[in-house]
C-alpha cells in the first residue's frame, strides 16, 4: 500500500482520475453504450476523460482512455447484439492507432505472453477446477441462466452449428475479457497507483462487469470479482496474458457447456 501512495503523490490527479474514470467506464460500457437513459452522461463522462487523457503526460492513461472511447464507440453501435465482436473491434482499432502518435511499444508488452513459473500450472488448473465448480453451483443454487439474446440467436440453429459457436465465443471473449481488463487496465492502473491496488480495482471492475453477464446478478458479480482478482495474480506473476487467457477459456466452455442443454433445447 505505501508503495502506492507513493504512486499516487508521485502522478498528477489528472491521471490519477482519468484511469479511475477508464476503468469504471469499462465495467460498464454494454448498458451505458446501449441504454438512452444512460447514453447522455456516459457521452459526457467519455468527453471529460478524453479532455484528462489528453492533457496527461502518461503513455499508459492516454491508450486506456483511447480504448474505452473506441470500446464504448464500437459498442454503442453494436454489432448482432454480442458485446465480444464490438469490444474486438476496438481493441484492434486501438491498437492499430497505438502506432499513430502513441507508444505502440508498450501496446507489445502489455500483451506479451508472458513467462510460467514452477507453481503457474497448478494455479491455472486450480483456478479452472474451482471455477467450473463455483459456475456450476451458481446454476443450480441460483437458477443461473444465460441472457435471452443468446438464447434467441440459438433457437433453430442445429447443434453442431451452437458448439462451433460455442468455441468461438470461448476463444474471443476470453481474448477481449483479457486485452481490456488484465492488459491495459492493469498496466494503466499499475502505472499509477501501483500494482496491489491496481489488481484489486481491476478485479472490482471485471466483476461490475457481469452484473447482467454469465454468472449474473449481485451473486455473479462477487463470483466475477474473485476470479478476475485470481487473474490479476496470474498476469502480475507470468508478466504475460497467456496464462489468464487460456484459465479464461476454459470458464467460457465451461459456461457454454453447462447451457448447452438449454440452447439445444
Amino acid at each position: 500500500m505505501l508503495v502506492s501512495i507513493r504512486h499516487v503523490q508521485g502522478r498528477r490527479t489528472g491521471d490519477v482520475v482519468a484511469v479511475l474514470l477508464a476503468t469504471g467506464l469499462a465495467a460498464v460500457v454494454p448498458t451505458a453504450a446501449t441504454s438512452s437513459a444512460a447514453l447522455p452522461a456516459s457521452v459526457a463522462l467519455l468527453v471529460v476523460l478524453s479532455a484528462l487523457a489528453v492533457r496527461s503526460s502518461s503513455v499508459a492513461v492516454r491508450q486506456s482512455v483511447l480504448l474505452v472511447d473506441l470500446l464504448f464507440v464500437a459498442v454503442a453501435v453494436g454489432f448482432l447484439g454480442l458485446w465480444p465482436v464490438p469490444a474486438a473491434i476496438a481493441v484492434v482499432l486501438a491498437w492499430w492507432l497505438s502506432g499513430r502518435g502513441v507508444d505502440r511499444h508498450r501496446w507489445s508488452t502489455w500483451l506479451r505472453r508472458g513467462r510460467w513459473t514452477r507453481d503457474l500450472p497448478w494455479l491455472v488448473a486450480g483456478t479452472v477446477v474451482v471455477t467450473a465448480g463455483a459456475l456450476l453451483a451458481w446454476q443450480r443454487l441460483f437458477d443461473g441462466t444465460l441472457p435471452r439474446e443468446y438464447v434467441d440467436a440459438a433457437a433453430g440453429q442445429p447443434w453442431w452449428a451452437i458448439v462451433l459457436a460455442g468455441v468461438a465465443f470461448s476463444l474471443l471473449n476470453a481474448a477481449v475479457e483479457e486485452v481490456v481488463f488484465r492488459g491495459v487496465l492493469l498496466s494503466a492502473l499499475t502505472d499509477v497507483l501501483g500494482v496491489r491496488v491496481a489488481v484489486v480495482l481491476q478485479a472490482v471492475a471485471f466483476g461490475a462487469l457481469h452484473l447482467h453477464g454469465v454468472p449474473s446478478g449481485p451473486v455473479g458479480v462477487v463470483m466475477a470479482g474473485a476470479w478476475g482478482l485470481l487473474l490479476g495474480v496470474m498476469r502480475v506473476r507470468s508478466r504475460g496474458l497467456l496464462a489468464p487467457y487460456v484459465t479464461h477459456i476454459a470458464a467460457d466452455a465451461t459456461i457454454v457447456l453447462l447451457m448447452l442443454p438449454v440452447l439445444t433445447a
